[in-house]
């Protein structure tokens, strides 16, 4: 699973640098925004695993971090940290 947050974190670096050397269209500014929630989801996870919590990643957390972009990861790990 690392390896395909991995996979996703370079795509997200390509498409960024995509996105400074040219005028980016709304496709490309939406996919930005989806890999950078998914992104930061794994990476806060990480963190919070250093501390001793964890966000349960499945299907559903993905498609609303995506959705939501970064924001998502910090309201999933608020609700996550005060058990809901």
């Amino acid at each position: 699973m690392t390896l395909v947050f991995l996979g996703f974190f370079i795509i997200l670096i390509g498409l960024t640098v995509r996105s400074i050397l040219g005028k980016p269209n709304i496709v490309l500014k939406i996919t930005i925004h989806s890999l950078g929630g998914i992104v930061g989801l794994w990476l806060f996870n990480f963190l919070l695993s250093i501390l001793g919590f964890s966000i349960p990643i499945n299907f559903f957390t993905v498609i609303i971090v995506g959705i939501l972009g970064f924001p998502g990861v910090l309201t999933l790990s608020i609700l996550q940290l005060l058990g809901i």
